[in-house]
Parts: C-alpha cells; structure tokens; sequence
C-alpha cells in the first residue's frame, strides 16, 4: 500500500526536532513512563541505524532515550494515508527485529554472551491520519492463527495515535506546533472555511507558542500548503503573510490560494482528458471550462503553441 509521501515527510520533519517528539509523547501516549523519560538523553537514530537489516524500512522515526531504570528505543510508524492497513502486526513486528539485530550485531560477542546481557526495549507506536477509524488488529498475538490458544508465542501490542479520536479543541488549546499540524491535518480537502477557521484560530494563539514552534509549524504548513495547492510559491506568499498576522489579509491570500489551486486541478483534468483522447468541446462541457481555461489546457496538452 502506497505511503502518503508529502504527509510522511512533512511529519517527520516535524517529529524530528527533539522539542516535538517530546510533546507528542506527552499529549498522545498516555503511559506511566512518559513522565520517566530523561528528555536531554533523547537521540534521533540515524535511518542507516536499521537499514543494512530491513532495505525496505519506509522514512519513519527511531528514538533512543534514557528512563530512571534503563534505555528504550521508541519506533514512531507514521501511517499518513485513507485507509487502514491490515497488515501492520507483521510490519511492526519486521521493524522490532530491524532494531534488535541491529542492536545485536553491534554488541561485542563477550558482551552479548553475558548471563546478565538483556536487548533494549523496543516501544513501537502507529501515528495514523486516515479519514477511516483504525480497525487493524493491535497484538501480534491476536494476529497468529489461534494464537489465544497457545503460552509462550511471540507477542507485543503496538500503541495507536488515531488523528479521528483526537479532540479538535483539545489540539488548539495546547499551544504547540505537533497539535497545530494536527488540528490543521484534521480539516479534510474541500473544506474551506473550516480550514481558514482552523488556522486563524492558531494564528491568534501565536503569543502562546513558543517561538521555535511556531516557526516549526510554519514549516510544516507550508509544506502541507505547497502539496494541496501545487504551488510552493504561492505557499510561501501565505507564510508570509500569516508572519504578518493581518487576519483580513491572510483570508485573502488563502482564498486567492485555493482557487487558483482549483484553477490548476481543472486544467490539469482537462489535460489528462485530452491526453485520454477525448473531445475538446465535450471536454469543456464536462468541466464547465471558460475559452481561456480550454486554451490554456490545450498549450498544456502540446495541441496548441504558446505565443509570447
């Protein structure tokens, strides 16, 4: 199943600046040892950590931290598409193994053949933004053929952080850049108003951000902007306005912004259109084209030249 690219880097970028991490353990993992971690012991792994293991290994996040009673290593799986994969027991399993040979191999032989020589735990959470609730099965148990049956099998049970469940107000009342992205993210495709409701509500709470956060969710806006727009340039004209902070100016720059977006999408559906071997006329019908729209799709098509 295809990964959500745009999505998977945007959040990764993200979560991988220390200062975010920590606050999407804290607001999203509700576990005792949250409150343990020694947040200055926190390392990112490099993604070659793995990789000599487990080619296939997708762009998610490995952390090494310290608690009072020992080292962890925290693997984040953000699963940033619609729809829900059922296949995700097996996954999670192949990347706690990822992390152990690694761990394994890089341990000296008179070490690892220690009677007190134990592996670093291996906490494995599922970040999910599907517009579908997460219905995959959670412990690997469960996901061997009756695996209720027998004692002593294999199992683990991956933490879920499922977008569809996080309140809304929740999100914007925490003033940080991991539950801003959230609550923006929450807003799907064509919703307009909520969207700009949404980021203006963020926009107003700016005084309460730290300042490294904000600037962090402004990088991940823009990125997430430039993607549902198709146009870096104009994604960053809306940053800098936001930066600004005139309310009625930024409205502006995001209505101008998607629908010239919008623009964009019907021409490049008329593309595909013509390129399929349809009819102009009967395409313009179809999509409601103006003169210039039409025209505009044809140059793009190669049917027509563009003339200075």
């Amino acid at each position: 199943m295809a990964k959500d690219n745009y999505h998977d880097k945007g959040y990764k970028a993200l979560l991988s600046k220390k200062r975010n991490f920590v606050k999407f353990l804290r607001h999203f993992v509700k576990k005792e040892w949250v409150k343990r971690l020694d947040e200055n012991s926190l390392r990112l792994c490099d993604r070659g950590f793995v990789d000599s293991f487990f080619k296939e290994l997708e762009s998610d996040l490995i952390y090494s931290a310290k608690l009072e009673d020992g080292d962890v290593y925290f693997y984040v799986l953000t699963e940033l598409q619609s729809s829900v994969d059922f296949k995700m027991p097996f996954r999670v399993f192949q990347y706690i193994w990822a992390i152990h040979m690694r761990e394994w191999m890089d341990t000296p032989e008179e070490v690892r053949s220690r009677a007190d020589f134990r592996l670093t735990p291996v906490i494995p959470i599922v970040f999910y933004n599907g517009t579908e609730n997460w219905s995959a099965i959670r412990s690997f148990k469960d996901y061997q053929k009756r695996g209720e049956m027998y004692e002593g099998i294999i199992d683990f049970e991956y933490i879920l952080v499922d977008t569809n469940h996080l309140d809304k107000e929740y999100l914007l009342k925490n003033h940080d850049a991991i539950c801003a992205a959230i609550a923006v993210d929450k807003v799907r495709s064509g919703e307009f108003e909520q969207f700009f409701n949404t980021l203006m509500a963020i926009v107003h709470a700016k005084a309460g951000f730290d300042q490294a956060e904000f600037k962090d969710f402004l990088e991940w806006l823009k990125h997430t902007l430039a993607h549902r727009t198709g146009s870096e340039e104009d994604a960053n004209r809306v940053i800098k306005l936001i930066e600004e902070g005139d309310e009625a100016v930024v409205r502006t720059g995001v209505d101008i912004l998607f629908d010239e977006a919008e623009a964009r999408g019907v021409i490049n559906a008329a593309v595909r259109m013509i390129k399929k071997g349809m009819g102009i006329r009967e395409i313009a019908d179809i999509l409601d084209l103006s003169d210039e729209q039409l025209e505009q799709a044809e140059i793009k098509a190669g049917l027509k030249k563009e003339f200075a």
